[in-house]
């Protein structure tokens, strides 16, 4: 059987935070059901289980996200390792990530995920001016409390990833905010397009929060380039897009989602067991069905699942004969939804893709 990625959502679209740009925040107001409340164990146990079976000792990629996933609380992810490690029994390769704001870390969760090898991503967008916009659900900053989580991450050697939302400000200022990751240490970084709320769903950011075709050209650029000095003076520093565009400039595949032309099916689980094909579209249209009641195989063979592939299979017009296309590969389907990155790819491939041949 093949692999299969799997994304949990414990706590539903709950969350401590209240972004401004929140993209989950905005796609769960538009759903029949908001907040599909806590994940019980029942449920935990049925995607592990169900998930496990389907891969028949393939890869199993799980991931665990919100809303904010630690509010499930300790006893939860507790739970999951013990069940990932008790019924594994045709020994799947399992990785498991968790997406966090970082807010309600502490020593306890820090060695937890350090013992159980969980990688954890923490979301930051640079320094504390350029953080602004991820603020508690009562508009205080979280700089400070993230800053924290990330020393104590460090300190208890746990496993993490910078992500940080990529806002027209961070795309004007990456030199800044580059230059604050790398003064921290922070090797291992992925830049996530700030997203338009779908199907004018309401959003709390100003419209200066989003990208334009010219700030993404710039930024890539501009981070190309200190991603490119870094590998030349041996301080490598892992951006994550870049480190794919390396791999597709070797005629291989990318393994970020939305890099290789095509949507793969990725079963995104909601606090009742409700399963949608993709984070970006986990609204009433796709709902595929829920895991208590089916298995991954059904539910991917749903007409759903079957309808989000073949849309997420076609490519733009324009996209042929464009002398780039293996490199961008008409890009992430809901990313081009919200911006049309065209341009913005020519102007930087013009300028990278020489750099990136010579890095395989």
């Amino acid at each position: 059987m093949p692999a299969i990625s799997v994304m949990l959502k414990p706590a539903s679209s709950l969350c401590n935070m209240r972004c401004k740009y929140c993209f989950y925040h905005s796609l769960a107001a538009q759903r029949s059901a908001p907040s599909h409340g806590m994940m019980s164990e029942e449920t935990l146990k049925n995607v592990i289980a169900k998930a496990l079976d389907y891969a028949d000792g393939a890869p199993v990629a799980l991931s665990f996200q919100g809303g904010e996933p630690l509010l499930a609380g300790k006893g939860f992810f507790v739970k999951a390792e013990e069940l990932i490690r008790t019924l594994n029994v045709k020994r799947s390769p399992v990785s498991v990530g968790v997406q966090t704001n970082g807010t309600l870390l502490d020593e306890e969760w820090c060695r937890m995920f350090t013992r159980f090898g969980w990688l954890v991503g923490l979301s930051l967008d640079g320094d504390r001016s350029m953080n602004a916009m991820r603020v508690f659900a009562d508009g205080t900053p979280s700089f400070d409390a993230v800053y924290a989580a990330a020393k104590l991450l460090d300190r208890n050697r746990t496993q993490f990833n910078i992500l940080t939302v990529l806002t027209r400000p961070v795309a004007e200022n990456i030199g800044r905010v580059y230059a604050f990751f790398r003064r921290n240490k922070f090797r291992h970084l992925q830049f996530i397009p700030v997203l338009r709320p779908l199907d004018g769903g309401e959003c709390a950011a100003d419209e200066d929060v989003f990208l334009t075709s010219e700030a993404y050209a710039a930024f890539l650029k501009k981070a190309f380039s200190l991603y490119m000095k870094d590998m030349i003076d041996g301080r490598y520093t892992s951006i994550r897009q870049f480190d794919n565009f390396v791999l597709l400039a070797g005629f291989k595949r990318a393994e970020q989602c939305g890099m290789n032309g095509e949507c793969t099916r990725q079963f995104v689980v909601e606090g009742d067991g409700a399963v949608y094909p993709c984070d970006f579209y986990c609204i009433d249209e796709y709902l595929m069905g829920n895991v208590n009641d089916a298995d991954f195989r059904t539910l991917g063979e749903s007409p759903a699942a079957v309808k989000f592939l073949q849309e997420g299979s076609v490519l733009p017009e324009k996209c042929e004969g464009c002398k780039y296309l293996r490199m961008c590969n008409g890009g992430c389907r809901r990313e081009r939804a919200d911006l049309d990155k065209c341009e913005a790819y020519t102007e930087f491939f013009d300028y990278a893709l020489p750099h990136l041949k010579r890095m395989q």
